[in-house]
């Protein structure tokens, strides 16, 4: 039932004295000496269907995003527009374009996503307690190589050879945000030495291999055997100069 009330406005008569406010205040329901609908069950009726509305904006979004992964899955970045994801998705171009006014809006939303992903693929424990750091930092790139062999959308938006400035600058910065957590990683396992600290050699080591990485895929458009084994030996060779091989496992590691 709706909740009502008389009219706070009515005077002794019963009718509004100011009944285009109440007209306002009620929406379609008119004041006409009776009762007013109440701002407290308007706003309470805004409360319930506001979630609502916000839980289909969101599988809408997810729904435009997972519409680009299986598009770049397919083929190039360059073949990709806002007509083509809509018609993946089954949805209006207007409902792609109110949420991503531009197919570099889409691809930045999918670049966020897949930082996420990246994160989780760090942060998985070892396989097995690993005899040395050399060991631990190739399985880390080697989680890395697989997830993009995984996901051919990843290569393609972040390995691939677009010349989008925004998802190249944001690779960085998460690789920054990476780089630290690498950092940790071996940290809680060995012991590191005095480290530079005008350089982050975690981030440029990612980099590094993440560049030969890309110099493949945008060469055959996939990641060999040969050209993963060499990102991680860059990796481990580039550490290798600020990491003895050796290093003490770390007190509770």
């Amino acid at each position: 039932m709706r909740a009502t009330l008389t009219c706070w406005r009515a005077g002794s008569t019963g009718r509004c004295r100011q009944e285009r406010h109440c007209r306002q205040l009620s929406g379609r329901w008119r004041c006409c000496g009776i009762v007013c609908r109440t701002v407290a069950s308007r706003e309470s009726f805004m409360s319930r269907v506001a979630p609502k509305r916000r839980a289909s904006s969101q599988e809408r979004i997810d729904r435009i995003l997972e519409a680009t992964i299986s598009l770049l899955d397919q083929g190039e970045l360059s073949e990709l527009s806002i007509y083509a994801i809509a018609e993946q998705a089954d949805i209006p171009p207007s409902s792609v374009y109110h949420f991503f006014p531009q197919i570099s809006d889409v691809l930045a939303a999918l670049a966020e996503r897949l930082f996420v992903d990246l994160d989780a693929v760090l942060q998985q424990p070892p396989s097995s307690a690993p005899d040395n750091w050399v060991a631990l930092v190739a399985e880390i790139e080697a989680r890395f190589q697989n997830y993009y062999r995984r996901h051919p959308a990843a290569c393609e938006l972040l390995l691939g050879g677009h010349g989008l400035a925004a998802i190249r600058q944001a690779d960085q910065q998460h690789d920054q945000l990476l780089a630290q957590r690498f950092q940790q990683c071996l940290a809680e396992r060995f012991v590191l030495p005095a480290l530079p600290q005008d350089v982050d050699i975690f981030a440029l080591a990612m980099q590094a291999a993440d560049k030969l990485l890309a110099v493949g895929y945008q060469q055959s458009g996939e990641l060999s055997d040969p050209i993963c084994r060499e990102a991680t030996r860059l990796m481990t060779a580039y550490l290798g100069v600020y990491l003895p091989p050796v290093l003490a496992p770390a007190e509770g590691g």
